[in-house]
């Protein structure tokens, strides 16, 4: 069954996990600003803006103050006020153009099937691994050099935060004994936030993903908390509908240059 707070926890994932090191939230009554590890990662979510151009230029201020750029605005359903993304467009944002615009908010609580017994997943225990996941990541997203460049210099320090986080935990899955897909689990109160998954090109098809997300599934019930959520990208939609997923509500999101 999906809750009225689980629904809330899909379409504003960052006002409900919990903050890891690395990490800064300002959560007030018109915004929840997330700022990540690095600066490109700056999101902004459960928008109950009252005077939005005023409310804009704080959030940029926040953002600015602390080093951060390229804020990501997600709009719901229950974004406010109407026609919030029309002026947000008029006050400079604009549609990213290295990021699916839109997004699906989807949910299940219910166990989804597990992948091929070929497929074997575990956890990221080393750092060697979490090197191993994250380069995979940049293949399968065919992620610019330069964000390259910067995740390769912070990843002993985020490795270290990582290992700090009992939250997040990422996975490695492997067909026919080769590193195939990587993917994370951000566990919070409601249940666990699906980040990260990425399968290399030729695994794809082979029940790598399905296995990803059962093994995510397994530790949150195993944490008490059994429910998934995720924000799926067009690609990913299909399998997470044929595993059971429910489709809670449509993410439009916008990048801000300012």
């Amino acid at each position: 069954m999906i809750t009225p707070e689980l629904r809330d926890f899909v379409e504003n994932p960052d006002a409900h996990t919990v903050l890891a090191p690395g990490f800064q939230r300002f959560l007030a009554e018109r915004y929840c600003l997330l700022m990540g590890p690095t600066p490109q990662f700056t999101s902004v979510q459960r928008l109950r803006l009252r005077d939005v151009e005023a409310d804009v230029a704080e959030i940029r201020a926040l953002v600015a103050e602390h080093g951060h750029s390229e804020a990501i605005w997600w709009l719901g359903p229950s974004s406010e006020p109407a026609g919030l993304y029309e002026q947000l467009v008029a006050l400079g944002a604009e549609q990213p153009e290295d990021r699916v615009p839109a997004l699906a908010g989807m949910a299940t609580t219910e166990p989804p099937d597990p992948g091929p017994p070929e497929v074997e997943v575990r956890p990221v225990t080393t750092f060697e691994e979490f090197e191993q996941s994250t380069e995979l990541s940049y293949e399968a997203f065919e992620t610019p050099e330069r964000l390259r460049e910067i995740g390769r210099r912070l990843r002993p320090e985020r490795w270290r935060q990582l290992q700090e986080t009992p939250t997040v935990v990422g996975y490695l899955a492997f067909v026919g004994g080769e590193p195939a897909a990587q993917a994370a689990g951000v566990f919070a109160p409601l249940g666990c936030l699906l980040a990260g998954g990425a399968t290399l090109p030729w695994a794809r098809g082979r029940g790598a993903y399905r296995a990803l997300v059962r093994a995510r599934w397994a530790e949150a019930a195993r944490r008490g908390t059994p429910a998934l959520v995720v924000n799926a990208a067009p690609s990913s939609e299909p399998i997470l509908r044929r595993l059971g997923f429910e489709e809670v509500c449509r993410h439009r999101r916008l990048q801000d240059p300012a």
